[in-house]
């Protein structure tokens, strides 16, 4: 790492450097530098300290093994979901305060109200060769969370954890595509109930 100090190597570089010298030093690193928003998260919806604290040692120790598993490009995204998907299952045990909280982080929320979901199923048939050319006309982070999302049936954590990108952004890809193939359709004569 050419001398650098840890604190000054980029996420990627210390994730680079823990995964092939097993040093925990570099994750330690990764540790301070996010520790606070983990722990912010976790007391958001643990709602006390004490769980709070227990919750971002075991995420912590979780992204150690995981950071082994997986090929990981914004780790800071990254790290989001796998806390709130463990804040999740905490929530899930306690069986109190569950159902406001199990709704916003449900992992399978996706849009599913007929208003909401353009579709793409019906167009796959007749209109095979249009779909494809809006698809393939949508900037490539809108096609890939639409065709994720529409096609594939992913959810919005799901896609998130595919593409690294967060929630809000999947969600913004997916409404911005949505919007531009529609207009792409429209302009070439195809008309559809949303």
């Amino acid at each position: 790492m050419d001398n650098k100090p840890l604190q000054l190597l980029s996420d990627q570089e210390l994730i680079k450097a823990y995964n092939s010298s097993d040093n925990n030093q570099y994750a330690g690193v990764l540790y301070k530098r996010y520790v606070h928003l983990v722990y912010g998260l976790c007391y958001k919806y643990l709602e006390n300290h004490h769980d709070a604290e227990d919750a971002t040692t075991n995420i912590f120790c979780l992204v150690m093994e995981k950071l082994k598993e997986n090929t990981i490009t914004y780790f800071k995204s990254w790290l989001y979901i796998v806390s709130k998907n463990y804040i999740l299952s905490c929530l899930r045990k306690q069986k109190t305060n569950q159902v406001t909280h199990v709704e916003e982080f449900s992992d399978d929320f996706m849009e599913n109200e007929p208003e909401t979901r353009l579709n793409i199923k019906e167009l796959q048939g007749d209109s095979n060769d249009l779909l494809k050319i809006g698809l393939e006309n949508l900037k490539e982070a809108q096609q890939v969370c639409v065709e994720l999302f529409y096609i594939q049936d992913k959810s919005y954590v799901h896609i998130a954890e595919v593409t690294g990108f967060d929630i809000k952004q999947v969600k913004s890809h997916i409404q911005n595509g949505k919007r531009n193939l529609k207009i792409f359709l429209e302009s070439k004569g195809y008309q559809y109930e949303q």
